[in-house]
């Protein structure tokens, strides 16, 4: 157990499988729970100010994590609902330094007109 676990949590994300054609439609894949803990934290402005202009929302935090979750640049994005808001994973940023291994993770709150 890592000296920081103390101040991470538990976070139910959500992962959707690839999805496939049935009769020549799109269907989506269906979610599965991925449980991680994770340290929530408000991002700095110049964290913020790094993210391409269309992902800087006022709901955007950067988590810390052992696990290593897939981002907007795939198909799929995992993505959490936080006190009935939908974030999804913007970027994750590696640090294998092995002392602490740990994901720094951004997620963004999801437009209730977007679909996930």
């Amino acid at each position: 157990m890592s000296e920081f676990s103390c101040f991470r949590r538990e976070f139910i994300f959500k992962r959707l499988s690839g999805g496939a054609y049935v009769s020549g439609k799109w269907v989506k894949g269906t979610p599965a729970d991925i449980i991680i803990r994770a340290s929530l934290q408000p991002l700095t402005g110049e964290e913020l100010n790094q993210l391409p202009e269309g992902r800087r929302t006022d709901q955007t935090y950067k988590m810390y994590s052992s696990i290593k979750l897939r981002t907007v640049k795939t198909d799929n994005p995992d993505y959490v609902t936080i006190d009935g808001n939908k974030f999804e994973v913007i970027q994750v940023e590696p640090n294998q330094n092995n002392i602490i291994n740990h994901y720094k993770v951004i997620i963004g709150k999801v437009n209730e007109t977007d679909e996930l």
